[in-house]
């Protein structure tokens, strides 16, 4: 304490570490981190540690349990706070790379401060977390990015918003979670988002940067030791580009990229990397289109798809990271990965809409999910329908009522065939006046018409559906424009899907993930078995048997 005169305890010994915990739960930080970070406990007493020193202020986390750690202050992840302990324990170093962003955020001050970080250097966390030095360091290595600007002024950022076109994407530095980050589609969202950016990111800058419409999102989870590089898992997110990864809905392997875009992704994230000088975990996200692979970000720390990965794949990244943190060499470790996996596993978002008032379950580029869970099934379909059950999405495989509706032409148009599937399967599909419309001229037959919430006197009615649990699940597509005119039917579709919330029954909003749904449904249906049930024991045996290969580059 401040006051006393007198330790409780020694501090004496030389091999010490200190890891920086994730603080409290909240959307956007969760049990994936306090994962990394137990597992880097065990990693450092496994590799001759003394003693591995945590600070974090979660009661609720494994962490912060008696019996993990060797030494445990229970006190808030702040700069000032850090520092003392230093100061007091006088560790090895400490590492800030596996607790989320609030230990990378004070990286750079605790580096200047003269702590010892160790894993990637100070400097280099902020070359990656800096959207402005990124992006530079994205044009020396000649790797492609979205169009951006660093803002200098509003006049400046609308210029090349009009220059490039909308949408465009606004994006602060050293956030978690996407926050404050937005898709503009006018000039007066992005002045409206400008200003909640630079409120959030006061000290580091704000970057625009074009948004990509219809591209693939993938990323890539892996250690680096300055030298060598491990790339853990190439993985294809369902959603198009525009769900934030912590809500996107993830596949290991790839399932719809090419083998050379793949190839690309895995020769990028080496570049990156090494030009980085990363040495711990790092994660990478991309954006595919028409064959064409850009970088959005690179975060120098552990993921919260570390887990996801290490399990899938078989190789505990973070065992693997806590010893490149030491010094040691990837080369040197002789980490083998499996060349191919036996099995696929699909990490689903879990979310808490139904506990917060009001809240809308239409996905962006803010993280609104407040867990996840993942699964591993024989092939696609299986690991994600098993995945989706398991977070409480109550899939109708048997069949049942579906309700469908969507805005405007073209989601009309790109709902049909998901629709009609559905149809063929047996399902009863009930939808709004227009779409029922839309389904019925492409030949889509039995459409059972129903009305607005907003037009109670009209039946039958959505609500009643709803109330009732007439309806199995929720296919509501919204449209992304602003203009007056569709304020009221923007208004509707989202009474329909808060009523569905409000009544437990499942929602899809994105009309990738609803394909994704049906295609598994179909493909399930027409193989006539029944999802298998393997304990990760036996996942895991089966990985042993796989050809493995060392460091990718």
């Amino acid at each position: 304490t401040y006051g006393g005169e007198v330790d409780d305890i020694t501090f004496e010994g030389n091999s010490k570490v200190i890891i920086l915990g994730a603080g409290t739960y909240r959307i956007g930080s969760s049990v994936e981190f306090d994962w990394c970070c137990v597992n880097t406990v065990f990693a450092l007493k496994d590799n001759g540690v003394d003693e591995a020193i945590i600070i974090n202020y979660n009661p609720e986390t494994v962490s912060t349990d008696y019996d993990i750690s060797d030494k445990l202050y229970f006190e808030e992840l702040s700069f000032e706070r850090v520092l003392d302990i230093y100061e007091k324990e006088k560790p090895l170093g400490v590492i800030v790379s596996v607790g989320g962003q609030i230990p990378n955020n004070i990286a750079p001050k605790l580096a200047k401060a003269g702590v010892k970080i160790l894993g990637t250097a100070g400097e280099d966390i902020d070359r990656a977390e800096d959207r402005a030095k990124f992006s530079s360091l994205l044009e020396e290595l000649g790797i492609p990015q979205p169009p951006w600007s660093k803002l200098t002024s509003l006049e400046e950022a609308k210029e090349f918003a009009r220059m490039v076109g909308y949408p465009v994407l606004v994006r602060p530095s050293y956030v978690l979670s996407g926050a404050a980050m937005r898709v503009a589609y006018t000039e007066e969202q992005l002045e409206d988002f400008l200003v909640l950016a630079s409120s959030v990111s006061r000290e580091h800058p704000v970057v625009i940067s074009k948004f990509i419409e219809g591209a693939r999102e993938v990323e890539v989870d892996g250690v680096s030791d300055g030298e060598s590089v491990l790339i853990g898992a190439v993985i294809e997110h369902v959603e198009d580009a525009g769900v934030h990864s912590g809500d996107a809905t993830m596949s290991i392997p790839p399932f719809s990229l090419p083998e050379d875009v793949v190839k690309t992704i895995e020769d990028y994230t080496c570049k990156i990397a090494l030009a980085l000088r990363i040495k711990g975990p790092f994660n990478i996200q991309y954006l595919v289109k028409d064959g064409m692979v850009y970088v959005i970000e690179c975060n120098l720390r552990a993921s919260r798809s570390m887990p996801y990965v290490s399990k899938t794949t078989g190789v505990n990244l973070m065992e693997v990271a806590a010893q490149v943190m030491l010094g040691r060499k990837l080369k040197e470790l002789n980490v083998k990965k499996p060349a191919y996996l036996p099995h696929v596993g699909v990490k689903v978002p879990q979310f808490s809409f139904m506990r917060l008032d009001g809240a809308d379950p239409v996905l962006g580029v803010e993280m609104v999910s407040t867990g996840e869970v993942a699964c591993l099934g024989d092939s696609l379909e299986e690991a994600f329908i098993k995945a989706l059950l398991a977070a409480e999405f109550n899939v109708p495989l048997g069949g049942g009522n579906i309700l469908v509706t969507v805005g405007g032409r073209r989601l009309k148009r790109e709902i049909t065939p998901i629709v009609k599937k559905l149809s063929d399967m047996g399902y009863s599909i009930y939808a709004t006046e227009h779409t029922a419309e839309a389904l019925v001229k492409a030949g889509i037959k039995n459409v059972n018409v129903v009305y607005k919430i907003s037009e109670p006197q009209r039946k039958p009615n959505i609500r009643d559906l709803l109330l009732n649990r007439q309806v199995d699940l929720v296919i509501n597509i919204p449209r992304t424009g602003t203009l007056e005119k569709y304020a009221e039917m923007l208004k509707d579709e989202y009474m329909i899907r808060r009523k569905a919330i409000e009544y437990n029954i499942p929602v899809v909003t994105n009309l990738k993930m609803a394909k994704a749904i049906v295609d598994a449904l179909e493909r399930i249906r027409k193989s006539g078995k029944k999802l298998s049930v393997k304990s990760l024991n036996e996942h895991l045996e089966a990985l042993r048997n796989v050809e493995k290969h060392s460091i990718s580059c």
